[in-house]
């Protein structure tokens, strides 16, 4: 029989691997550290939140750092401190988090080890996120400023909580494209760990091995909302969706406890994790404000006008809008015109309202898992709202609540911020939703242990975990060319090809990129492998207009690189990318790159 492509070329990709343990355990002490900081405030909270209010800690006091142009290892020594402060404090109680966390950490050891070496291979890791891993690794300051160099980057105005959660990890393993997506996968680790507690809230004990691997599956590969190539790169995506989940999770503990100074406790983690989320990307303003608002509905709902004057939602307000405004401000001094505006009035696409939702619907029907769990969850919400009885009716009213109110803001996005076939295509909206996927699903948990809590101890359910065992220790191994998207026999090649025509070009030369087959994916890696060395004036890709015949005589680089459509231009070899020099009128080969095997890709990135 044969074999599936995706498993067959699994045993080509994993000889290809080479495991490093540096990056894997810089990781791990980078989550850890974050969560022990976070639970100085919450001591009895579990592992993801703490992270959360960590990671918010964190970005509050590096934005305060950076902006004032100090050394970002300042911020990482205050993080460390306050870890072994907590450390010290709670050394004889940390009983609880070893029995949840470690046994789900165990079971994804291996895809961690398998993502250990992973490279930069997708378009916006390219365009941005590297470039501000990158960045803040090797300078240890902000963008921006006059002493600041600059950073070849298109979102240079995005703040940079992300990046910095990466330095946390990359201050001891040195710099490594592998961290972003390792630090993905612990997030869902974490969450993973919330899915449990959620589930067995009355049980007691320690998770075992196939408790933990369910919960690692259901966080994973049986998520509506995962996609592998958002969680195993540098995109911060499945960042953006955990904070979602863990600030949807505490607007439940603050509206719902009746605990003057427990709810103290939350609202402090509140503010700090909504620091966090809207330190991750601009946008991610409108999921905070989601939430909180949420949050504010159902204490009105619960204790009236009274529930919204108490001193508690001080600090979920204003820890976000002061790094929000310190950011603010440092962008309108240094960053200003590198982020998306609303656009003129007279370009908004009013008229069109009803084609975008008509989009909207049809991108929905196609991801049925997402959208119609979350359907349910706008049901079971409305109901929740209205009987306020139990933490599953909460769960359910914020989640429904958080789904309606960002889909209304992508909606309005569309009409006055995105281009006209951005807007009528609605771009990214699929993408944009998986932001929700993980808050959907706590509700779901709750619902879940209910179910499974009459039938835990039969029979088939022990050999559902020991199957979940089995699944989550193998799929790394079988679904490795899945996993190592990275290893895509052109986008190594690209890279490899840019770096050395990089290394062959004098410092400071102009070049080109002429792709004409490609998506421009060339383009942006040229930008990477190039950063400080040359300077990129153009590329034209498949969606450039062009007469080839013609191209090289228009050019005003006096380097070009060449990945495709050499035929058309009259070049050769035709079997390798080119590197171009100009001398006078007359453009030479000087370097060429073969491709492996010298054969002409069928497909270009």
């Amino acid at each position: 029989m044969k074999l599936p492509q995706f498993i067959a070329g699994s045993p080509a990709i994993l000889s290809q691997i080479h495991l490093e343990i540096g990056p894997v355990v810089a990781s791990l002490t980078a989550v850890a550290v974050l969560a022990f900081v976070g639970r100085f405030l919450l001591s009895r909270a579990e592992p993801a939140p703490a992270f959360a209010a960590g990671m918010g800690f964190l970005v509050l006091i590096s934005t305060a750092i950076g902006v004032g142009g100090l050394d970002l290892r300042l911020a990482l020594f205050l993080a460390a401190a306050a870890a072994l402060a907590t450390l010290a404090r709670d050394r004889r109680n940390l009983g609880g988090w070893a029995r949840t966390a470690l046994p789900v950490t165990l079971i994804a050891v291996p895809l961690l080890l398998l993502l250990s070496d992973r490279r930069g291979s997708e378009w916006d890791e390219f365009s941005h996120w590297l470039h501000a891993f990158r960045y803040v690794r090797e300078t240890f300051i902000l963008p921006g400023g006059p002493s600041a160099p600059p950073m070849p980057s298109c979102c240079t105005a995005y703040p940079y909580g992300w990046p910095m959660a990466g330095l946390a990890a990359m201050v001891l393993s040195g710099f490594s494209e592998a961290v972003p997506a390792l630090l993905n996968t612990l997030l869902l680790v974490l969450f993973a760990v919330t899915l449990i507690s959620l589930a067995r809230r009355e049980a007691a004990g320690t998770v075992t091995l196939p408790m933990a691997a369910m919960g690692f599956l259901a966080a994973t590969a049986f998520s509506p909302t995962f996609v592998h190539k958002l969680v195993f790169s540098a995109y911060a995506d499945v960042a953006t969706a955990f904070l979602v989940a863990m600030l949807v999770l505490m607007g439940e503990r603050i509206t719902g406890s009746e605990d003057n100074g427990e709810r103290g406790r939350w609202s402090l983690a509140f503010g700090l994790a909504g620091v966090a989320l809207m330190g991750v990307k601009p946008g991610n303003a409108a999921l905070f404000g989601c939430i909180l608002g949420g949050s504010a509905l159902l204490a009105l709902r619960r204790g009236g006008l009274r529930a919204l004057l108490r001193m508690h939602w001080l600090p979920m307000i204003l820890l976000p809008a002061l790094c929000s405004g310190l950011w603010r401000w440092h962008v309108d001094q240094y960053l200003a015109g590198r982020e998306m505006v609303i656009l003129p009035r007279e370009h908004w696409h009013v008229a069109q309202i009803p084609q975008i939702l008509l989009a909207m619907a049809d991108v929905a029907s196609n991801k049925g898992g997402h959208f119609g769990l979350s359907l349910v969850m706008v049901v079971l919400g409305i109901r929740g709202f209205i009987r306020d009885r139990s933490l599953f009716d909460r769960l359910c009213a914020l989640a429904a609540m958080l789904f309606l109110g960002y889909n209304l803001f992508l909606l309005v996005t569309y009409v006055v911020v995105f281009g006209d076939y951005e807007a009528l295509h609605v771009a990214s909206y699929w993408r944009y939703n998986t932001h929700l996927g993980l808050a959907m699903m706590l509700p779901a948990a709750v619902l879940a242990g209910r179910g499974l809590g009459a039938v835990a101890h039969t029979r088939p359910i022990r050999w559902l975990g020991r199957a979940a065992v089995v699944l989550t220790l193998a799929v790394p191994v079988i679904l490795a060319s899945q996993i190592r998207f990275d290893h895509d026999l052109t986008k190594p090649f690209l890279r490899q090809s840019l770096h050395a025509a990089g290394a062959a070009m004098p410092m400071g030369a102009r070049a080109t990129v002429i792709d004409p087959s490609g998506s421009g994916l060339s383009g942006v890696m040229a930008t990477y492998e190039w950063s400080g060395r040359v300077k990129m004036v153009s590329y034209l890709s498949a969606f450039s207009r062009a007469d080839l015949s013609i191209v090289l005589k228009q050019q005003e680089a006096d380097w070009a690189f060449v990945y495709s459509g050499q035929a058309r231009m009259g070049l050769e070899p035709v079997s390798a990318a080119l590197l171009l020099h100009r001398e006078g009128t007359v453009w030479n080969v000087v370097e060429h790159f073969p491709y492996p095997g010298g054969i002409t890709p069928e497909r270009w990135p």
